[in-house]
């Protein structure tokens, strides 16, 4: 069955220039972005950036506002690459103790959404432990009768060893640990986009992840 997505992904820009105003959807190429700056005669670098419209789970105007905008357009574009299912993983991680906080972790996600398990349903202990005994893997489960088994417990102890988490989504593991350091991830040159004060905010992207 396909898993509608929790929430339709988009972020969107508002530019401004003295008392003239656009919004730009994003993820947008050079040339709607400069059909943009044009609607309010921002050439040469005569305007700035007023507001971020954003439907992302956790991600918030500030976090994008101290974002080069390369980096968001390119965010924008492989949000739009995800699955259903992996939209729904990115709102049980944001709902998470491991909920991000930065948009490069926004974008690490994008390549490597296939390392995070989602069981949808499992939002605790018990369930989780019923959901492995259903399994009848090489476990307590297959020489003891379900009904002398603590399912509480052993679905304790299986998050523990496994360092999940439950959300209201479903329980949630990752094959690659929590917290990880960000990766270099290069705009591609389709994607770079002029900044506010008519610079390339971009910029080198080490130190933007050591800024943040």
């Amino acid at each position: 069955m396909k898993i509608k997505k929790m929430i339709p992904l988009y972020i969107s820009v508002q530019l401004e220039n003295m008392d003239k105003r656009t919004w730009l959807q994003l993820p947008a190429t050079k040339e709607k972005f400069e059909g943009a700056i044009n609607r309010i005669d921002g050439g040469g670098g005569s305007f700035s950036i007023l507001e971020y419209n954003c439907r992302v789970p956790a991600m918030g105007r500030n976090m994008l506002m101290i974002t080069p905008l390369s980096v968001v357009n390119y965010l924008a574009s492989r949000l739009n690459k995800l699955t259903d299912f992996e939209v729904l993983k990115l709102c049980a991680i944001c709902d998470s103790v491991y909920c991000f906080f930065r948009v490069g972790q926004f974008l690490d996600y994008t390549f490597q959404a296939n390392c995070y398990t989602l069981l949808p349903g499992i939002i605790d202990e018990e369930a989780l432990g019923w959901h492995y005994i259903k399994k009848q893997k090489r476990n307590a489960a297959d020489t003891v009768p379900a009904k002398y088994i603590d399912r509480r417990e052993l679905g304790r102890r299986i998050a523990e060893s496994e360092n999940g988490v439950f959300t209201v989504h479903g329980y949630l593991t990752s094959s690659i640990g929590w917290n990880l350091p960000l990766q270099e991830r290069l705009v591609p040159d389709s994607l770079k986009l002029k900044g506010y004060l008519g610079e390339d905010l971009y910029g080198d992207w080490t130190g933007y992840n050591k800024g943040i």
